[in-house]
Order: structure tokens, then sequence, then C-alpha cells
């Protein structure tokens, strides 16, 4: 299991980035496993991402919104921060 980044775990704009991130996957009907895949990382890293506990890069993160199949633009959009 990845340990959270300990200096902004649970900061809001990380939970609001993941939140978007599980509505878009559930919208999409993805699990995290399928999800983690098509981004090319672990899904314990994305379960961790859901719950805001990794401060994620900006390459990462636009990694997660291709997956997604939507813009990074429209993911930090949905996560209204």
């Amino acid at each position: 299991m990845p340990r959270p980044s300990p200096r902004y775990a649970q900061a809001p704009e990380l939970v609001a980035f993941g939140s978007a991130v599980r509505q878009r996957r559930l919208a999409l009907g993805l699990s995290q496993e399928a999800l983690a895949h098509e981004a090319g990382i672990d899904r314990s890293y994305m379960s961790s991402v859901e719950r805001g506990g990794q401060n994620v890069g900006l390459v990462l993160a636009a990694q997660i919104a291709r997956a997604l199949d939507i813009k990074l633009a429209e993911l930090i959009a949905a996560a209204r921060i």
C-alpha cells in the first residue's frame, strides 16, 4: 500500500481531485484496477489518489485524465479547484 503524501494528505484540493477521478471512473463503468492499468500506475496508488492521500504531479494527473478520456482541464474543473 502506498504511503500517503504526509505534508498534503487529505488537503481539500487532493480530496476534490480524487473525488472527481472517482466520479468520472464510475460514470465510465471502470474498476479502479482497470483505470490504474490504463493510466500506467498501481491500483493501490490509484485508490490513494481517489481518497486524497497522494499529491499527484502534473504528469500523473494528465495520465489519469487520458485514461478517463477527459482533458486534464476538464477533470480539474470537475473538481472545482
